[in-house]
Parts: structure tokens; sequence; C-alpha cells
């Protein structure tokens, strides 16, 4: 941690890097990491820095660039990454994105940041467009449920989990991978609750306000989590984005499923249970009153 000044003495203040920091949820978790008190030095491949200290652009499949970006750091939250299917060719997402989690990690074990947070998605259950139907095996859907990744940007969550899982063991790394679900500003906020698709491959109406996205971030990044461990956490609203009830919602398309708790209303079809043990972290944000 870097020293300041404070009434005569010094004090320690975290520095976090936060990568993908110009995109829509960087801004919000560098924002609230700022307002905790954190130093933060945001970092994106848009434009060039600010000649500042407080924004750095770079290209981060490059490892040497990590290295210079992360020097320093006490923590890394890294949402730097193609962030959909469909905006480049499969292969391009699929080497960009483990290439970036890999760097992010090789980097921080090289340059001593003993924390690294980077978001993966609930895409691994269920990947967006899919080409089959998916088959989920029971409600609310836990961290340990069978993955089931159908395009090259939900294989690239898959395998960067796998890298985490690599550098905790292998590296004595702190890993959380954040499993994301759509992350809903509050300019959006207005259009929920909405009608599920009529369709049997939608993807599950999960969601997460942006500020509470940010809050888990930053809970992540910061929260005493024992070394070289790998944490595989849902991010989720408590309840879901749909315009029907939960159980209704199962029984008109998922009816092979079995259902390991109450569910009441529009009860979330994730698991939140592992955020809230782990991570101190619970929605503040839910769109049924």
């Amino acid at each position: 941690m870097k020293p300041r000044p404070s009434g005569g003495a010094f004090e320690c203040v975290m520095k976090i890097v936060v990568t993908g920091a110009k995109g829509t949820i960087g801004q919000a978790v560098a924002r609230y990491a700022a307002a905790q008190g954190v130093q933060v030095l945001a970092v994106d491949n848009v434009g060039r820095g600010d000649g500042e200290g407080g924004y750095l652009a770079a290209d981060l499949t490059d490892l040497g660039q990590c290295c210079e970006v992360l020097h320093g750091a006490d923590a890394v939250i890294n949402l730097a990454a193609v962030s959909a299917a469909l905006l480049y060719p499969g292969a391009q997402t699929l080497m960009t994105n483990v290439a970036i989690t890999y760097n992010v990690c090789m980097a921080a074990v090289l340059v001593g940041v003993p924390r690294v947070v980077w978001a993966s998605s609930v895409q691994v259950f269920h990947s967006y467009p899919t080409v089959r139907r998916a088959q989920y095996r029971y409600f609310p859907v836990d961290e340990e449920h069978p993955n089931d990744p159908q395009n090259e940007y939900a294989l690239s969550k898959v395998l960067g989990e796998q890298i985490a899982e690599y550098f905790a063991r292998q590296h004595r790394l702190t890993a959380v991978s954040l499993r994301l679900p759509e992350v809903v500003p509050p300019e959006m906020w207005a259009d929920l609750p909405r009608p599920i698709e009529p369709w049997e491959h939608s993807p599950l109406p999960h969601y997460v306000h942006l500020e509470d996205c940010a809050r888990a971030c930053f809970l992540a990044a910061t929260v005493s989590l024992p070394p070289a461990t790998h944490h595989v956490v849902l991010i989720t609203a408590e309840d879901t984005s749909a315009d029907i009830p939960t159980r209704e919602l199962i029984q008109r398309y998922y009816p092979e499923a079995e259902v390991r708790a109450a569910l009441p209303d529009f009860a979330s079809l994730l698991s939140g249970k592992r955020a809230e043990v782990l991570l101190g972290f619970r929605a503040a944000h839910r769109c049924h009153a």
C-alpha cells in the first residue's frame, strides 16, 4: 500500500487497478472504489492516458504492459475483455479474453499483486445466443451447477476460471471469479421487470443493478480471503427481471429441473448464498416491489 501523509504521520492507502475502466461496469467500479478512499488506476485500451496517473491506456494482451500497469497495486479488478459474442469472429473473442485473463494473473504473480478479481459470466451456464436448449438440473442454480458453454465468449469465461484456479494452486495467487449476470445501469432500470422472450433458448432472466455490481467487485478485492485460493462467486439480484412468477417460469420453460428451494413470488433462479457468506454481499436493488 502506498503511504501518504496525514496529520504529520503516514497512513497506507490501498491501490486498486481497474481494467476495462472505460466500460459501463469499469467506470462504476472505479468511481465506487475511489469513493471508499482507495487509490485507483483506471486502465483500458481506449484513447491515451490522462498524463496524471489516473488513467492509463494499455494493451493487456501484452504481458509486459500488464506488468507495468499492475506494479505497486494491492489488487486488480480485471473487467477488460471482449464483452459479448458476435462482436468479433469467435476465435478473436476467445483468444483475446483468454490472453487478458492469463496475462493479468501472470503479471500479478510477477510484480507481487496478491489479489485478482475478474469478470466471469453466468453465460458459462447458458450462452447467448445459444445453439441448443440449456439443460438446468436444479434451481436455484449455484456455483456447482455443470457448465454448458455454447459459444466462444462463454468458453473464454470457463477457461478464464480454470486459469484463475491454476494460478491460485501453482503460484499462490488469491483469485475471485465473479459470475456476472446482465448488469443493468440506472438509465435502464425503468424497463424492468419485462416480459420474458417466448423462446425456449432464451437466457434466464437474471440481472444485477450496476451499483450493486460495483460494490460486489470492490468487496471481492478487499475482503479477507485465505491466500492461494480461488473462489467462483455468483452475483445476482434477489429477484428475476421477468414479469411472471418464478414458479410459473420454471414450469413453463424448465419443468424437468429439480426445485431445491421455496422460490416464492419473483425469487431469483440464481443462488446468492456464496456471495453473502464469502463477500458479505447482498444486492440492495430489486425490480419487483
